[in-house]
């Protein structure tokens, strides 16, 4: 007897039965482990972002001199746009004596600056008179331009994006984004079955993966965790990843995700992702900020990046854009005005192609460094980073030029440098040069080049006997005649001048502005070196500074970085500030991590402090360092030599920076340069550009000037040939010598005429 058809299948129904059975509890178990693994990525790292770095912010203020020139300079550097009236944020014109600027809104770690349009007037000179709103022509205290973007520390990804939060998305954006690529968004489930089924159709047909139906949802599992291949299996995936990502998270977050996710090009060896990165990379400005035909131009560009790049295929990116555009006004989200306006606009990028305009390794170094301090661990990855830093772009580039490019390099070739300038009142490090040619995570001198200081140690001995001013003062006479004192091995030392001369008594003053060896070791065998080295280690970071007298000439080892800190306690009425380049720390949302805190230390008396600058500035008028006394008065500074010239520096110092410069050979191979040949040119490159701010000439309280000899050290009258002008602790001083060294009688002020003499004091007051 036959078995019937239908039985005959019934062994392969079930078959069939219980593998689809298995391959749903397969599907079951396996949607359950990727629905933890997707909850627990998404929920605690979404994504990586990178560390931006943001220089010193350019604040404008009528009080601090500033050019327009200067101000029209930043301005291009932050890529603002010329134009007429200045209405939208980022634009400026510049006519005549005036500058009508529209600044950008931004997030600053302790505040958010709102757009603002301003007009600021000028003398005929070009120099900043007046700040006031525009057109109300109210005054402004100061106004502050956003900061430019330094460099980034790249994530492990090597992806970049600037989170931002979806509040700050304009909304526009958002209907943008909906509207060309997923309608219906806000009404599914993470797919759509209907375009899943029109693409499979597509691809049958095809014989090949052509074609997707993904939604938004889709699209931002694809670019967070899928590969991008058009395969079966992997479509399969995105569909079930989708489907949890909708159910796990609302549409708000995942819009915001994506927003931050969706990848638009490349950096070189970075991927740019997210609106937030790319507003600022393409077109300098902030999402924010945007304008309409740019909000089309970047939606547009998610169809293809590389085919779309609106610098490399200009023409095809204009050609997205407007079908962008015309779907934005055909479904009302534009006027026609602004369809028609942004249609007629050519498709405008900022000109530098780089993320960070400029390219500043050896400070980044000192960025990082202190980054890695503050935030041991790249956990930071998570939120991203916004490093607010000192960096100062003008000054910079004056000191690269300075450094690299000056006419004294061509002669200094084949030697190492290092330059660092440093603001002395609060110790903000405001450019750095790390050697001949820029490094990054290489040896960087600056920061790290440990060598003996020379001569530069000289104004510290001075600096803490002048603190004993009922022992010293500038008129103090120093004896300098040969001595021998024993070394640490308990061997005769016998130091000797530069010039190998002794010229017997010398004045404190000169023994400081001609950097003479004999005068200062017997002043600090006086104070002892032990005392002296107790009182510079608050100071001195991690330099080593042995007990021992040869440190009286400068035989301990510093950075660039440590010589700037004491420097800057001289030049800062005896306080010391460590140097720094942070400012400060926020996450990419805002949240603030670090604030850089001061932490100054009373290194040096105001009144020490004071009177050693003085003497620095004589040594630029007159002693070691009178190759930049044509730079004008106002600038102090010491050179310095170490044994066999192996060392050439030379410190620098103005009211409001000090310039610490270096040059000398890495294996400590003679240089063969003194501190005046070899690293003084290079200071007096960058402060020729620069500019001399004078240090002010005011005496302190209960100082007075006074004519001191110079052979003798006594107070004489000011036409006495040896005579020389020299600020003095305490009252009023009268002279008491004549000038050939004779007492005069007391209470005369100087020598006077002889007639003068012979007149009573009736006869002075009214004549004859």
């Amino acid at each position: 007897m036959k078995t019937p058809k239908s039985r005959r299948w019934l062994p392969s129904f079930r078959l069939i039965f219980r593998l689809g059975l298995v391959a749903a509890v397969v599907l079951v178990f396996y949607a359950i482990y990727l629905d933890g693994q997707l909850t627990h990525r998404f929920s605690t790292a979404r994504y990586q972002a990178p560390a931006l770095l943001y220089s010193q912010a350019l604040e404008i203020n009528a009080q601090q001199p500033i050019t327009r020139e200067r101000i029209i300079k930043e301005l291009q550097a932050l890529d603002y746009q010329v134009s007429r009236y200045a209405r939208n944020s980022g634009e400026y014109q510049a006519q005549g004596q005036q500058l009508l600027l529209n600044t950008r809104a931004f997030s600053f770690p302790t505040h958010f600056a709102q757009s603002q349009r301003v007009r600021l007037l000028f003398d005929e000179e070009g120099w900043l008179e007046r700040v006031e709103s525009w057109p109300g022509q109210e005054p402004l205290d100061s106004l502050q331009l956003e900061p430019q973007i330094l460099g980034r520390f790249s994530t492990d990804s090597h992806e970049d994006r600037l989170l931002v939060g979806l509040e700050r998305v304009p909304v526009l954006m958002r209907e943008t984004l909906l509207l060309v690529e997923d309608r219906e968004f806000y009404h599914h489930h993470g797919v759509r079955p209907t375009a899943i089924a029109r693409a499979a159709v597509a691809n049958l047909m095809a014989g090949r993966a052509v074609q997707g139906g993904s939604t938004i949802t889709q699209q931002l599992v694809k670019n967070m965790y899928l590969s991008h291949d058009k395969t079966y299996v992997r479509k399969a995936n995105e569909a079930i990843m989708a489907l949890i990502l909708d159910y796990r998270f609302s549409k708000d977050e995942i819009l915001e995700a994506y927003f931050n996710e969706v990848f638009f090009g490349q950096d070189r060896g970075n991927a740019i992702h997210g609106v937030a990165l790319a507003s600022q990379f393409y077109f300098g400005e902030f999402v924010e900020d945007l304008s309409v035909a740019e909000i089309a131009t970047l939606i547009g560009m998610i169809k293809g990046p590389s085919y779309y790049e609106p610098r490399r295929n200009p023409e095809r990116a204009q050609q997205r854009r407007d079908v962008v555009l015309r779907l934005m006004f055909e479904h009302d989200l534009i006027s026609q005005t602004q369809y028609l306006a942004a249609v007629e606009s050519p498709v405008r990028t900022r000109a530098e192609k780089r993320l960070a305009r400029f390219n500043r390794p050896d400070f980044i170094d000192l960025v990082q460094q202190e980054v890695r301090s503050i935030l041991p661990d790249r956990s930071w990855q998570e939120t991203g980073l916004r490093v607010f830093t000192t960096f100062d772009p003008e000054q910079q580039r004056a000191l690269e030029q300075a450094a690299r490019n000056s006419n004294s390099v061509q002669q200094l070739a084949d030697n190492e440098r290092a330059m660092v300038l440093t603001e002395h009142r609060s110790g903000a490090v405001r450019a750095l040069v790390g050697g001949a040619q820029p490094v990054l995570g290489g040896f960087n001198r600056a920061i790290t080049a440990r060598r003996q200081v020379g001569s530069l140690a000289k104004p510290w001995v001075y600096a803490i006997a002048l603190e004993q001013a009922e022992r010293y003062s500038l008129a103090s006479m120093l004896d300098d005649s040969p001595v021998t004192i024993q070394d640490k091995h308990g061997e005769d030392w016998t130091p000797r001048n530069f010039d190998n001369k002794f010229r017997g008594y010398t004045s404190l003053y000169q023994s400081l502005v001609h950097s003479l060896n004999i005068p200062v070791v017997r002043l600090g065998m006086e104070l002892t070196p032990e005392y002296i080295r107790s009182r510079l280690l608050p100071a001195a970071g991690d330099a080593r500074i042995p007990p021992w007298p040869s440190i009286l000439l400068g035989a301990m080892d510093f950075t660039p970085l440590e010589v700037a800190r004491v420097y800057g306690a001289l030049a800062a009425e005896g306080i010391a500030h460590k140097p720094y380049a942070v400012n400060a720390i926020t996450t990419h949302r805002g949240d603030l991590l670090y604030q850089h805190m001061a932490e100054p230390v009373q290194l040096f008396t105001k009144e020490a402090a004071w009177l050693t600058s003085f003497a620095l500035e004589g040594a630029i008028r007159t002693g070691t360092g009178r190759g930049l006394a044509h730079l004008g008065p106002g600038l102090a500074g010491k050179t310095g030599s170490t044994n066999d010239l192996r060392d050439s520096w030379f410190v620098s110092y103005d009211a409001n920076y000090v310039l610490t410069t270096w040059l000398g050979h890495d294996d400590n191979s003679p240089v063969g340069l003194t501190g005046s040949r070899g690293a003084l040119p290079l200071a007096g490159a960058y402060w020729q550009v620069a500019g001399v701010a004078p240090r002010s000439p005011f005496l302190p309280q209960q100082m007075h000037w006074a004519y001191i000899d110079q052979t003798r050290g006594v107070r004489v009258g000011a036409q006495c040939e040896h005579a020389i002008r020299l600020p003095i602790w305490g009252e009023a001083p009268e002279a008491t010598y004549d000038c050939q060294g004779e007492p005069l009688p007391e209470h005369h002020e100087t020598e006077q005429p002889k007639d003068e003499k012979k007149k009573s004091w009736w006869q002075r007051l009214f004549g004859a």
